[in-house]
């Protein structure tokens, strides 16, 4: 009875082992069947067993086939858009590629084009009748000055004046007495030697007062009117006042320079070659200006004056480019990239450097293709101050984004991300 007793409880023990150990067996079956139907299968019953992935969008946000079908199409603008970020596009086209020399300028005034004023004689400023910054023709009043070398100069004139006055009456008496045989010829003689003298005397006074830039007008009216007449500072030359040194009622002395006029239609750039390209400069070569003022902006001009001599401790030979300024953009004193080109090459497809995008160290470019714009990565080769060489990437006839290509830039990158739009417009 005893053994009885304890082999039902280890019989109902091991029933208990039993059932729990088929519970965890037909556990895991269960899971592994779920795991099967969530993508966790293998590979060989994942290829027998098709299965559908529904498509999920979220607002504002492209999936990874419309991403790669905008990146396809390329990337649409508006009309209003192109206006917005002045779309400018150039044609990708064989072209020469051109040697040049590069140098830093500065903006010179002409020095046949350039003009100090100072009066000829000493005397105090009665008037002034320009100021910095007007235009100013040749001949143009600039100034009036009460000069007493002047004012004596024009006494002795109007003496000499009254002074021939009397002798030609008393040449004319004398005249007719010796016609009527009452006087000898010998007073007339002398009569007629001291009108002479009184010409001279006149016409000497005449030429000291034209060495002093007094107008002959001023003269005529000194001689006419028996009046004393100020002396005009006037301008040598047509262009615009670039200084003014002096005030109303300052004395001043010849030596003194009251106006500068500058005629700014031409001006210098100056720059400074390395000794390494002196043999390529020439007088008469092209040369192309650039200012950090005009960007975008190219001024022409030609080489017209080389220095004879290197600097000895920068070791760079000056040169001038005569450049026109008719607009009057080159302003003195304005710094300068120079581009002197000093031969030319072969032709090779090349696009405006403007047109270049370099990130991250890959170069490329906005293609325009029938109102959309696709990007294009570009091998490059040699370059100029204006163009660069395309090997590879481009075809002839490709228009590619100049100004604007930042922007186009940013709203390819936007689109990408699924953020708005360049202007407000979404896609």
């Amino acid at each position: 009875m005893a053994s009885k007793k304890i082999i039902l409880p280890l019989a109902s023990i091991f029933v208990l082992l039993i059932a729990f150990w088929v519970g965890r067996v037909t556990g895991r079956g269960s899971r592994a069947i779920d795991r099967s139907s969530h993508g966790d299968a293998p590979a060989s019953a994942m290829k027998t067993t098709p299965k559908t992935v529904p498509r999920v969008h979220e607002e504002g946000k492209a999936d990874v086939h419309t991403e790669g079908k905008q990146e396809a199409q390329g990337l649409r603008l508006s009309p209003e858009e192109m206006r917005n970020i002045g779309l400018k596009t150039a044609i990708a086209d064989l072209r020469p590629l051109e040697t040049v020399v590069r140098t830093a300028g500065i903006i010179r005034p002409h020095p046949d084009k350039e003009a100090q004023v100072s009066s000829r004689v000493a005397g105090k400023i009665v008037g002034l009748f320009a100021n910095v910054g007007d235009a100013v023709q040749k001949g143009q009043p600039l100034a009036e000055i009460q000069s007493a070398e002047i004012q004596k100069l024009q006494v002795e004139l109007i003496q000499a004046e009254n002074k021939l006055a009397l002798a030609k009456a008393e040449m004319e008496r004398i005249q007719s007495l010796v016609e009527m045989k009452i006087a000898a010829r010998k007073e007339l003689i002398a009569a007629q030697s001291q009108h002479q003298a009184i010409l001279n005397e006149i016409e000497g006074l005449r030429q000291q007062l034209i060495l002093l830039n007094l107008p002959e007008s001023a003269m005529e009216k000194a001689q006419a009117e028996k009046t004393i007449s100020t002396f005009p500072v006037l301008s040598p030359l047509s262009g615009v006042v670039a200084e003014r040194s002096v005030v109303l009622g300052e004395t001043v002395e010849p030596s003194k320079v009251i106006f500068k006029i500058l005629d700014a239609s031409v001006v210098f750039v100056e720059g400074s070659a390395f000794e390494e390209a002196l043999p390529q400069l020439k007088i008469g070569q092209r040369v192309r200006i650039r200012l950090a003022s005009y960007p975008g902006k190219v001024f022409t001009g030609k080489i017209s004056r080389l220095s004879p001599t290197i600097d000895p401790q920068k070791r760079t030979l000056l040169l001038w480019a005569e450049v026109p300024n008719r607009a009057g953009k080159l302003k003195p004193n304005l710094s300068a990239d120079m581009d002197v080109v000093v031969g030319g090459g072969q032709e090779v497809l090349a696009i405006p450097l403007e047109a270049l995008t370099t990130t991250e160290g890959e170069s490329f470019v906005f293609v325009e293709e029938k109102g959309s714009f696709r990007r294009a990565d570009v091998i490059l080769g040699a370059r100029d101050d204006r163009y660069v060489e395309v090997k590879k990437g481009l075809l002839p006839g490709d228009r590619v984004v100049t100004d604007g290509k930042q922007q186009i830039y940013t709203k390819s990158l936007m689109a990408r991300q699924g953020g708005a739009a360049l202007g407000g417009h979404g896609h």
